[in-house]
């Protein structure tokens, strides 16, 4: 129902214009009246009327000074003037000023005021369905303005310089953060991690609520599950909060999300947004949080890498090929312990799972039910998910039953395994490179590479390692003399032997027994 206010001085014509038309019967509902314009703009200031029926000549504020203040406040506000033959003049100056109709007072009854107010109930209707299509056409013009930028932005941010050129936003050095978002879903099927949210609707849903909270901000959807936003934050006061976790903290709620620093000037949006990937990654090794900063993230150059594992990679390697599972469960153990942020990062660390679930599988056909949802290791949420799959996957081959020999992977390792089968048995006499390469079958510089691959060790190296570990043997546990233990070792010089195991054990051979003795 359309709302209608009657102002009139004369209490009388208000009564009767009240009481001699039915207003609800024809679609419309009285809200107030008034005796002046004064008393009437308490209504108009509270935007409660649609059309406004009010006599011109009146005290304290006539009707020609209401309708221009009506007009001011609510320009929707249809005015009907209802006048008396003298006030002509009046007439025409309230339409000038933008009343929509009068009516002549003597002339007034229920038919006139019928047809009158139809009209005025078209105007608003018509003016109501072109102002829906006009907010309909800008919202559609801002929505595809909208969406082009969101375009240039996923551009921009992987460093396309005419990209970064072309976002309106980026045209001053007003300070920004870019931030990383991540849908937490529900548990996967296959009881390995979260589910990511594959779908258009809930990336949209994020998208919207990050548009309601940050109107100026741009997001544009870079995986799966993962949202960028460019957050402009310029003009914040840093002491307010220098992290802007209140700006992102309503998507928290159904996000995880990584923030770069502040940054300002277009030439640092591709920077920001590879810091503010790196700090989602934090989430990795801690399922608590919600915001990660990347003030708080260790730098890569930082970190031990994988590349420190290696000797206990293929001491794990070793330990399975002959068939050690105690030893291995300790190495896998070592190597799992270093799955923490300041060690390494999470590529790092679904790099080295990878490795060791190859390496599991290659001695037990039991991973292999395992391995369908292990092999997505990048769908897995956090490091302890990977330990998880990890222990499993040693489970299996622990309890595998009736197993045999273990088998071996690849041909290169079936050549190395062999020739250290055959270098534990003949490291105390005197051994060499070529002896062994023609033992498996290879050529010298083939095996001499392939051994280095394999183990993470060349072949004098081992070899040395071999005999010192068996010198510390019958240091500690037989009285006889450096010499004889040289001899009984593999060295055939004695002064060379105690020189290299003061150099590998910091102690001389002589040292090392009496110790062992005390």
């Amino acid at each position: 129902m359309y709302k209608v206010l009657l102002v009139d001085d004369e209490a009388i014509a208000r009564t009767g214009l009240r009481t001699t038309f039915d207003w609800e019967g024809y679609g419309y509902r009285l809200v107030g009246e008034a005796s002046n314009g004064q008393k009437a703009l308490k209504w108009i200031e509270a935007g409660e009327v649609d059309i406004l029926i009010t006599d011109i000549a009146m005290p304290v504020m006539d009707g020609l000074e209401l309708t221009r203040r009506t007009r001011q406040l609510c320009p929707w506000v249809k005015v009907l003037l209802l006048s008396c033959h003298s006030d002509f003049e009046y007439v025409r100056e309230g339409i000038r000023l933008g009343a929509a109709d009068y009516i002549l007072k003597p002339t007034l009854d229920s038919a006139s005021l019928k047809d009158v107010l139809e009209r005025m109930r078209q105007k608003l209707e018509e003016e109501k369905r072109l102002e829906r299509i006009v907010t309909e056409h800008e919202r559609q013009q801002r929505e595809r303005r909208k969406r082009a930028d969101e375009k240039t932005l996923y551009m921009a941010l992987h460093g396309e310089a005419a990209a970064m050129e072309n976002l309106a936003g980026f045209q001053s050095d007003g300070q920004f953060v870019v931030a990383v978002c991540r849908l937490d879903g529900g548990p996967r099927p296959d009881g390995f991690g979260a589910a990511p949210l594959d779908g258009e609707e809930e990336m949209e849903r994020l998208k919207s609520c990050l548009y309601e909270q940050l109107p100026d901000a741009l997001a544009v959807r870079i995986g799966p599950d993962l949202l960028a936003a460019w957050v402009p934050v310029d003009g914040m006061e840093r002491a307010e909060d220098p992290r802007c976790d209140h700006l992102l903290r309503p998507l928290a709620a159904s996000a995880t999300i990584g923030l770069s620093r502040r940054y300002a000037g277009p030439k640092r949006l591709a920077e920001a947004y590879v810091e503010a990937g790196a700090s989602l990654e934090a989430s990795f090794f801690d399922q608590e949080a919600r915001i990660f900063h990347a003030e708080d993230i260790v730098a890569p150059e930082g970190r031990e890498g994988p590349e420190q594992a290696k000797p206990e990679l293929q001491a794990l390697r070793a330990a399975l090929a002959v068939g050690n599972l105690p030893r291995c469960e300790v190495l896998l153990q070592s190597v799992m312990e270093r799955w923490i942020p300041s060690r390494m990062g999470k590529q790092d660390v679904l790099a080295e799972a990878e490795e060791l679930l190859g390496m599991l599988s290659t001695y037990s056909l039991s991973v292999l039910p395992i391995l369908s949802p292990a092999y997505e290791l990048t769908r897995l949420r956090s490091a302890e998910e990977v330990r998880s799959v990890m222990l499993d996957a040693f489970q299996a081959v622990r309890d595998e039953p009736n197993r045999g020999p273990l088998p071996e992977a690849t041909l290169h390792e079936r050549i190395v395994l062999q020739a250290i089968s055959y270098i534990n048995a003949h490291y105390t006499e005197p051994i060499s490179l070529q002896e062994v390469a023609d033992e498996v079958a290879v050529s010298r510089n083939y095996f001499s590479e392939l051994f280095k691959r394999v183990t993470g060790s060349n072949f004098i190296d081992y070899v040395i390692d071999l005999r010192v570990k068996r010198a510390k043997e019958l240091l500690a546990a037989t009285s006889l003399r450096v010499y004889e233990v040289a001899e009984l070792s593999g060295f055939n010089d004695v002064k060379y032997f105690s020189k290299l195991f003061k150099k590998l054990s910091g102690m001389t051979p002589a040292e090392y027994q009496g110790l062992n003795r005390k």
